[in-house]
């Protein structure tokens, strides 16, 4: 970096953010007009300094659910993890085991069976209370229950309501939309003047002031995870209040989601002997080798069996079988691809959310990405308290320019698309107005 360039990024630092003024610009583009950059980072600020606490919360209770496998493992010794032996005990005797382990009132909901040969045989069983139960595959034995309000489902309920319900839930919407718009204005804000510039564009620059360091570890750290987070975020909003349930009613208009709620009925008689589960699950992996395979109990009297294939790269469910209980036969396969594209999308959401698509390296590019995104409220306040006039606040005041079109067409378009956003950000104005209003007054 040039000195001229140094000069004016430290003189920037050592003067107040009372007038409004911006951070050191020497990273802005050529060209970039000065009020609008104003505006882009006085919205910046603000998002950031709004959602700062959620924030820290959404990103820290999801930095532990990227590992909910690894972790229970450690929390759950010996449940959900085994020593693989030479030979595997049968399916029905697994479930007997668990029949024989768990009140009679319980009945089993689906099965899972994975190809890692250390993982234990998991079922789900709905009674008192729903449950993920395991047992050893090679030894035939009951290793014990996740019940329904572990510690996984704590931290769910964290990440997704703040333990305030429907509040927390719009909460972490908002939390969520904002973080898009925070990634969006800092990729922005951080566009280098030069395409050849190294410090405090791509590597933070340590023996400057404290204000700037601060800056290029806000600037710096921030635009390496910024497309990652945005991506977290846009897969995270299927799971939010309004628009999951946009999404979700979208879903149903289009019957996306039919394959799940319509009641399949075998082609056999009702009075037709059950195959053992271990043929269906043999026909399941004939069919579908080399996936971990959930098998789905009949719902109904004379119900098919649904088994759904995954690995552990790629959607939850690359493949779907509709199987008749009694004969074995294969009564509709369906890949992935060819179902509707909201059910295409929600079966990669998952995955994009949680970072398991490519296995434990996005796992661990996401897991920097929230400590990161914890970090980024901490740097960005810590920034305007080392820059605040003494005895103010220094908040930036509002910039007296005309938007540019584009500008207004990009917020109204995103608003359409986020609703909650959209809600917030119309609240925003109303609020700004007003205060506008009683200073003139």
């Amino acid at each position: 970096m040039s000195t001229a360039s140094l000069e004016q990024t430290t003189t920037a630092a050592d003067g107040g953010l009372g007038s409004g003024d911006p951070p050191p610009a020497d990273t802005k583009q050529p060209g970039t007009s000065d009020r609008l950059y104003r505006i882009v980072w006085r919205w910046h600020f603000y998002a950031g300094m709004i959602i700062a606490p959620a924030l820290i919360v959404v990103a820290a209770t999801g930095a532990l659910y990227i590992f909910k496998d690894e972790l229970e493992a450690v929390i759950y010794p010996g449940v959900t993890y085994v020593e693989p032996a030479a030979k595997r005990t049968s399916y029905e005797q697994q479930m007997a085991a668990v029949r024989a382990a768990v009140p009679a009132t319980y009945r089993t909901a689906l099965l899972q069976v994975f190809t890692n040969p250390k993982r234990a045989t998991s079922m789900a069983i709905f009674g008192e209370k729903a449950q993920y139960v395991y047992v050893d595959p090679y030894r035939g034995h009951y290793l014990g229950a996740i019940e329904q309000g572990g510690f996984f489902d704590i931290v769910l309920k964290l990440h997704r309501t703040l333990f305030l319900g429907t509040t927390g839930r719009i909460i972490v919407e908002l939390t969520t939309c904002w973080t898009i718009v925070l990634a969006a204005t800092g990729i922005y804000l951080w566009w280098p003047r030069k395409a050849n510039q190294l410090w405090g564009v791509w590597l933070p620059r340590f023996r400057q002031k404290p204000y700037v360091v601060l800056r290029d570890l806000h600037a710096v750290s921030g635009i390496y995870v910024a497309i990652v987070a945005i991506l977290i975020a846009l897969a995270g909003l299927i799971y939010t209040y309004i628009w999951g349930r946009g999404y979700k009613y979208a879903g149903q208009k289009t019957e996306a989601y039919d394959m799940f709620s319509k009641s399949m009925v075998c082609k056999s008689p009702s009075d037709a002997k059950d195959l053992p589960i271990d043929r269906i699950i043999e026909i399941a992996q004939q069919k579908m080798p080399g996936n971990n395979l959930t098998v789905w109990f009949p719902r109904i009297p004379n119900g098919v069996y649904l088994v759904t294939a995954n690995n552990d790269r790629g959607p939850q469910v690359n493949e779907m079988l509709f199987i008749d209980r009694a004969s074995g036969e294969i009564l509709e396969d369906r890949y992935n691809s060819q179902t509707k594209v909201i059910y295409w999308l929600g079966t990669w959401n998952y995955p994009l959310h949680v970072g398991s698509i490519w296995g434990l390296p996005t796992k661990f590019l996401w897991l920097v990405t929230c400590v990161i995104l914890m970090t980024l409220p901490g740097t960005g306040i810590w920034m305007w308290w080392q820059c605040r006039p003494t005895g103010r606040l220094g908040l930036p005041s509002r910039v007296g320019a005309r938007r540019p079109r584009w500008l207004v067409v990009t917020i109204t378009a995103t608003s359409i698309l986020l609703p909650a956003l959209g809600l917030s950000v119309v609240v925003l104005l109303v609020g700004e107005q007003l205060v506008a209003r009683l200073r003139k007054q």
